[in-house]
């Protein structure tokens, strides 16, 4: 389980590697201004607490497509207390103020003694993020048993409490 986390942050940063420098012809930065500017990459990091696994810190990427507002496709690894998290989806964000909300297909996996949760459990769903003010905020989930140990939370509603950046 080490191996594929380690593997999964790993891939996550390549986005994060320095692209190759711009010639430094005054007017080639002109000419460039307009046409085919790459997304930027932005790094993202959250702290959560809730259901199911309890204390989790969250790492990941966003590819910035708006370049105004953060906007743009989030990824994101999230290990925890009793389980590991793994979601892709979209963040908006609203004005200055780090307010804003994402919306996410997530995956969750179950280690030993999660809350309202089956243990060693792959859980399918989705998730919906806000950010009310300097990224603190929640988020709710709904997800489905995909594999693991049948039990009395085949269905799985996350509630959550965060601080992102």
């Amino acid at each position: 389980m080490r191996r594929s986390v380690n593997i999964a942050l790993l891939l996550l940063a390549l986005p994060l590697c320095a692209p190759a420098q711009q010639p430094t012809d005054p007017g080639a930065s002109s000419r460039q201004a307009g046409a085919g500017m790459s997304p930027r990459v932005t790094p993202a990091f959250g702290l959560h607490y809730g259901s199911p696994m309890r204390l989790s810190g969250a790492v990941g990427v966003v590819v910035d497509l708006n370049k105004k507002n953060l906007d743009g496709i989030l990824l994101l690894v999230e290990p925890g207390q009793k389980g590991i998290g793994f979601s892709t989806g979209y963040l908006h964000t609203f004005g200055r103020f780090g307010s804003g909300i994402s919306v996410r297909a997530s995956a969750i996996r179950t280690y030993d003694d999660p809350w309202e949760a089956n243990p060693r459990t792959t859980y399918l769903g989705g998730e919906l993020h806000w950010m009310v003010v300097v990224g603190i905020g929640g988020r709710a989930g709904l997800f489905r048993r995909a594999s693991g140990t049948p039990g009395s939370h085949d269905t799985l509603g996350t509630l959550g409490f965060s601080i992102g950046l």
